[in-house]
């Protein structure tokens, strides 16, 4: 009878484990809507991003144009940093539709505040005095 007491308690417990750690690996992964910003009203996407990686998914952007993908805080001053790998871009195909996915060196939940897609007008993604804000969102 203690045998099969012993028995139970383990069960409960590797169970409980069990759920508990499936609510823990799903809480550090969160889906984002990505709303638009500026020239860019009829865009939309949806960002994947955990601890150690991004995925983004956008439509109605700029057809055939350069975006790339930043970190940013405006508070108390503005600063940002590229989300993944630089040169942290990719390009829309004819339809105005992009993908992204990167491995991030460390998770940015608690660190930035948003994740932004910017617009390269020039096709240059290194060029940061003329890019124009595409999508946004809250982290």
């Amino acid at each position: 009878m203690k045998t099969k007491r012993t028995f139970q308690i383990i069960t409960v417990a590797l169970i409980g484990i069990f759920f508990f750690s499936i609510a823990w690996a799903s809480g550090s992964r969160r889906t984002i809507g990505l709303k638009p910003t500026g020239s860019h009203i009829k865009a939309n996407g949806t960002a994947v991003i955990d601890q150690n990686h991004v995925s983004i998914q956008t439509r109605g952007l700029k057809p055939n144009a350069v975006y790339t993908v930043w970190f940013v805080n405006t508070k108390p001053k503005k600063h940002e940093t590229g989300a993944g790998t630089a040169p942290f871009m990719f390009r829309t195909d004819n339809w105005g539709n992009g993908n992204y996915s990167a491995p991030l060196d460390e998770s940015p939940f608690g660190k930035w505040a948003m994740v932004m897609i910017v617009l390269h007008p020039n096709g240059d993604p290194k060029d940061m005095k003329n890019m124009v804000g595409a999508l946004k969102a809250a982290l």
